[in-house]
């Protein structure tokens, strides 16, 4: 399924966030994530990094599915990277979270938000390959 369609392993991850955020809306879940940049502080609600996330994903998950109904297949160990590294950069967030280390806890949360990048940049050129491929083999 991964390989003809990631589409719906996005969506799903998609929707789970989006009950996530539903559900910190619903039980006025007021908690926050902190990043610490030096004497600057970065705070941003659990829930609307739930909503950007499940956004940002039923977006990706779009990506390949107009790939998939043009008949465009993505470059398989691209997409195996991109959402391998998204789902550790999710897992990092959310471990970040349950840590009382102040030292780990930036560490963690940077090399997540800095993975998360990276996967992202995978995909769009997993995207732009995949595209220029089947427009050359044509």
């Amino acid at each position: 399924m991964l390989k003809k369609k990631p589409h719906l392993v996005l969506w799903f991850i998609g929707a789970i966030l989006a009950v996530g955020c539903c559900i910190s809306y619903l039980f006025k879940i007021d908690t926050n994530f902190l990043l610490t940049i030096g004497n600057i502080y970065l705070v941003v609600a659990h829930s609307h990094i739930f909503l950007l996330g499940s956004l940002w994903f039923l977006l990706c998950g779009f990506g390949y599915f107009i790939l998939h109904k043009y008949e465009i297949e993505p470059i398989y160990s691209l997409t195996k990277i991109h959402l391998g590294a998204t789902l550790l950069s999710l897992l990092g967030i959310v471990v970040d979270q349950f840590t009382n280390n102040d030292g780990v806890e930036s560490v963690i949360a940077w090399a997540s938000i800095l993975i998360f990048l990276v996967a992202q940049t995978i995909y769009f050129v997993n995207i732009a390959m995949a595209t220029v491929l089947k427009v050359r083999v044509k």
